[in-house]
């Protein structure tokens, strides 16, 4: 380990970081893992060609009293920028969030009270900050067994044997090749968490809770990651344990379900005329029940905020579709 820290003075877990140009929500992160009540650990901030000041932010003050480590990743990318903040971390426990994310208090007095139980890697839930409405993007995970990287603490020991983060992992599933995805990464936390699963003991503690930032809505950058969904059958296909998860929690047959899209364009392309408009009824019917109604909205603003839903469902079914036949294996 480069950092400031004598062998003396080594904590017990690493909190890795990365940051592009979120220097207020950054803040809120770190001024969350000063409130930690759990104290026996570092904070490692990967700076990833911030131009809003993040850099300077994340060493304005000591967390839990300790100066923040500043890493600098030069543009690499969220994935490339966690391996470098593992590669300069000293800890025997390896604990990862987002600079759009709020651990609760307890996150590592949870994490840390199971991995001394004899947990290798842990995680928890991670909840939206606050209600989302339509066309807004936050994040939720309830144990879909996706092990996403804003919430998990893990076994250094762990992670090395799994191989760590795999930054291949997109690329190789024939995805994010634009410039503007390059690094950003997909699935590699999926990877390795099933990876430890398949061998050793994994956790979801409840009270090992995280709050993503709910941002506001942006139609073009929802639709990107629409159609990000498409590295989903090849990610599915590597991890097939990720399937059953899946299904069990709701999320390929629960609120987001499809079916409704895929029985209308079935009676289109089948020339059923007598079905398809009740099929394209049930659709809308069903997207507004289950996506626009209880969000708070006025009637004029859910009549408004169903069509874009429409057009999100149309390119999350096509990206599927592709990537089921790409990776030859069916994910609708």
């Amino acid at each position: 380990m480069t950092g400031a820290f004598a062998p003396s003075d080594v904590p017990r877990v690493s909190v890795i970081i990365p940051v592009r140009d979120r220097r207020a929500l950054l803040r809120d992160a770190l001024d969350a893992l000063d409130a930690q009540t759990y104290r026996d650990f570092e904070v490692i901030v990967v700076d990833d060609g911030s131009e809003d000041g993040s850099d300077r932010e994340a060493v304005a003050k000591p967390i839990a009293g300790r100066s923040v480590t500043l890493l600098r990743s030069g543009g690499a990318g969220a994935v490339g920028a966690r391996l470098l903040g593992v590669a300069e971390s000293c800890a025997e426990l390896l604990a990862f969030t987002d600079s759009d994310c709020v651990p609760a208090p307890r996150w590592l007095a949870s994490a840390v009270a199971a991995v001394d139980d004899g947990a290798e890697l842990v995680h928890g839930p991670t909840m939206p900050a606050r209600r989302v409405r339509p066309l807004e993007r936050s994040m939720q995970e309830v144990d879909y067994g996706l092990f996403p990287t804003c919430n998990i603490v893990v076994r250094r020991s762990s992670y090395d044997r799994a191989g760590g983060f795999d930054s291949s992992a997109g690329e190789r599933w024939r995805f994010r090749r634009s410039d503007r995805a390059a690094g950003l990464g997909f699935g590699e936390d999926t990877v390795l968490g099933w990876a430890i699963a398949r061998t050793g003991r994994v956790e979801f503690v409840e009270d090992m809770l995280v709050h993503h930032h709910v941002f506001p809505p942006d139609l073009r950058e929802t639709l990107g990651r629409s159609w990000q969904m498409g590295a989903f059958p090849a990610l599915v296909r590597e991890v097939p344990e990720l399937r059953r998860t899946l299904v069990r929690r709701g999320v390929l047959w629960g609120t987001r379900s499809r079916v409704p899209l895929y029985v209308t364009l079935a009676a289109i392309l089948t020339r059923r005329a007598g079905l398809v408009g009740g099929a394209a009824t049930w659709w809308v019917l069903h997207r507004y029940r289950r996506s626009v109604r209880k969000r708070g909205l006025a009637p004029l603003d859910e009549a408004l905020a169903v069509p874009p839903q429409l057009l999100i469902d149309v390119v999350q079914a096509a990206a599927l579709t592709s990537g089921s036949v790409r990776a030859r294996t069916l994910l609708l």
